[in-house]
């Protein structure tokens, strides 16, 4: 029986006991904390210890049931400097995840015994979008990609979906498959989603994330290998989320990067170039622009934002460092920003606390019908975050005109040149953002010929024909 200690005896581990006590012949031989307060409580029938039993396991592998991973690393620095602690047996969670359900014989059990093999000359194709057609970019795009192949005549196209507050086209209301809501790591989520699968083989199902919607088609696929594809698309370019695509990396059969840069990490990190391609997301976009640009330099230059308004990859810290900035540089702007999150009512009271109620206005989260009329308001596009994949935020603004200036996250060197239609300035480098704004703003002529240029340069991309082609070659190749 294999042995495993868990550093950590939080949520992360309360939630492995659990699965482990499920399905698994994985023994936990410690749980261990560095809060004393923990110490002698039980988690999952085990007693938490103190970290210095470490190196009582030496054939055991560690977990470090922690979230957040700077907080892991620090971990794992003080495993090595204090404990001495080879840390060459660590796993991850989804490693530990992926191995306890790949052995676990009831699930095998009720594949063979409930999945039907339909002898059908085509395929289905199962694309998931777990939340509908609510919420955002994904599911946005997974109703008009699925619309586009049904009516170009594929008859064998489903979304797969909870059920939700959102409205379903016409053309999908009878290719729908619904799926309950997962209940985080269960084993009873993956039977669910493997029951709503088993009648549409042989398929090839397209994810959007690394959950449960990837993991049961894989387990079926591992009992019938025919009979099951798995094509993943990646829409994030953060160290977590390569992370997580690593640890599953045996599961996908395609990997669908929305990015070039995506492409080439992932290929880096060891998967097969076969295996791997990039796409770029289509969006309304008219092939002539009708707008116009501030170049009355008397006239406060227009700043557009548009997305989440959250912390955490998108930096609102550092887009209230930048409006401090062009405060401080007195350049004359206004500014306008669509989206909601956990930071707005912090947005919300610095820009009361510095009366600049009537220089900057918070729209909260709009419709995305209003997304044209919205950037074609703005001179410049600013998105500051730590990292994206490919910014469907930052190539709407560019369609329709506006100037961006941004952070160098993945996917904007396909769209940006920097000082020709835009610029793009190192992450996290407000004071550079700040410098291009004030730029634009006391040049005003260019305002109109790099927005041109910016619409120029993504209104190819943004068509369905071009993106319907592209899906309708990988789903008959794999």
């Amino acid at each position: 029986m294999q042995k495993l200690i868990i550093y950590g005896a939080g949520k992360r581990c309360e939630t492995l006991c659990k699965l482990l006590d499920q399905c698994s012949d994985i023994e936990i031989a410690a749980i261990l904390d560095t809060n004393p307060d923990k110490w002698g409580m039980k988690v999952g029938g085990c007693q938490v210890e103190a970290p210095e039993r470490i190196n009582d396991f030496d054939d055991a592998k560690i977990y470090i049931a922690v979230a957040d991973e700077n907080v892991s690393d620090d971990i794992r620095k003080d495993l090595k400097q204090v404990w001495n602690y080879d840390l060459k047996n660590e796993v991850s969670y989804n490693e530990l995840r992926l191995e306890v359900l790949k052995s676990d014989e009831e699930i095998k059990k009720h594949i063979y015994e409930n999945v039907k093999i339909n002898n059908c000359e085509e395929e289905n194709i199962l694309f998931v979008s777990y939340n509908g057609f609510s919420l955002g970019g994904i599911q946005a795009w997974t109703k008009d990609i699925c619309e586009a192949l049904v009516k170009d005549g594929q008859r064998n196209i489903y979304v797969m979906a909870t059920r939700g507050d959102y409205e379903v086209p016409s053309l999908l209301q009878d290719r729908m498959i619904y799926i309950d809501r997962q209940e985080t790591f269960s084993k009873s989520s993956v039977l669910d989603i493997i029951d709503s699968i088993k009648d549409k083989l042989p398929c090839k199902v397209v994810t959007t994330q690394p959950d449960n919607t990837m993991l049961a088609p894989y387990l079926i696929k591992c009992c019938y290998p025919e009979m099951i594809d798995i094509i993943t698309t990646i829409r994030g370019a953060s160290k977590g989320i390569y992370k997580a695509y690593m640890d599953y990396k045996e599961i996908p059969d395609m990997f669908i990067g929305v990015s070039q840069d995506i492409k080439e990490d992932l290929i880096e990190m060891g998967i097969e170039a076969k295996k791997v391609c990039s796409m770029c997301v289509p969006f309304e976009c008219e092939e002539v622009i009708e707008r116009g640009y501030t170049e009355d330099i008397s006239v406060p230059v227009r700043v557009g934002y548009a997305g989440r308004v959250e912390y955490s990859q998108k930096r609102i810290d550092l887009l209230i460092k930048l409006v401090q900035m062009l405060k401080k540089n007195r350049i004359s702007f206004s500014m306008e920003i669509a989206g909601d999150g956990e930071a707005y009512q912090d947005l919300k009271e610095f820009i009361d606390s510095e009366h600049l109620e009537k220089q900057i206005l918070l729209l909260g989260e709009i419709d995305r019908l209003e997304i044209p009329d919205f950037w074609k308001r703005q001179d410049i596009c600013v998105n500051i975050a730590d990292y994206e994949g490919r910014s469907h935020s930052i190539i709407e603004a560019m369609g329709n005109g506006a100037v961006p200036v941004v952070t160098a996250t993945s996917g904007v060197k396909e769209d940006i040149t920097d000082d020709e239609n835009g610029y793009i300035v190192p992450i996290g480098d407000y004071n550079a953002m700040a410098e291009r704004i004030g730029y634009l703003a006391s040049h005003r002529e260019r305002l109109r010929t790099m927005g041109k240029l910016a619409h120029d340069v993504v209104y190819p991309k943004s068509r369905i024909e071009s993106h319907l082609e592209f899906w309708k070659g990988i789903l008959s190749s794999h």
